[in-house]
């Protein structure tokens, strides 16, 4: 996570606000400072320039998805008390459920992931491919640990912690992006139960 001061992080919060709103070209800085209640100096001091500022609201956004979710699943447990009480396939439904009830509550954190794509897809590797390539190994270890359990069947982590994470993301944009973030959760619970249960009766080989 981001070590930030109250004004850095006040300054964030209002900058994902108003990038999402307004989109990078036609967000103005002053408008950022007058709303956080700082001057147009600090802003600057602090995250240098526009497109800096911009970059460090992405990552901040990314960033706080992740705090909610562990916030929400874990709390101050550990990790494997949580697994043992609910198992493998009831804390992925809980991750999901999380992360659906933030962008139920900050739809705008899309608009900033679609405006960095557009505005910097020549200098900037997207933020939130960078964040999940960082933390894929969380994911990866509680598929493992659910085949260890017997919940799951066997298969390659990898592989199945992109799918749940693509999932995940898709669920959330495509929600977003219709108009219809207020139903995310159900969108996104849907789409969990058909990842965790499948389709086939059977594995289907194709000739």
């Amino acid at each position: 996570m981001l070590n930030l001061s109250d004004t850095e992080s006040r300054i964030l919060r209002v900058a994902c606000d108003v990038f999402a709103r307004e989109g990078f070209r036609n967000a103005d800085v002053q408008v950022i400072a007058d709303l956080a209640g700082v001057g147009k100096g600090t802003v600057y001091r602090h995250f240098g320039n526009k497109e800096q500022l911009f970059l460090a609201a992405s990552k901040h956004a990314v960033e706080e998805v992740a705090a909610h979710i562990w916030k929400d699943v874990i709390g101050d447990a550990d990790p494997d008390d949580v697994l043992a009480n609910i198992g493998t396939t009831n804390m992925l439904r809980k991750i999901a459920a999380s992360y659906a009830s933030y962008y139920q509550r900050k739809p705008g954190v899309v608009e900033l992931m679609i405006q960095e794509r557009a505005e910097f897809r020549q200098s900037v590797f997207p933020t939130h491919l960078m964040h999940r390539a960082e933390h894929r190994g969380g994911l990866e270890r509680l598929f493992q640990r659910g085949m260890e359990r017997g919940e799951l069947r066997d298969f390659e982590t990898g592989p199945v912690a992109d799918a749940f994470a693509d999932m995940l993301y898709g669920s959330v944009v495509n929600g977003c992006l219709d108009g219809g973030h207020q139903h995310l959760p159900e969108r996104v619970a849907c789409a969990v139960e058909i990842f965790i249960n499948g389709l086939a009766c059977s594995p289907i080989h194709e000739e």
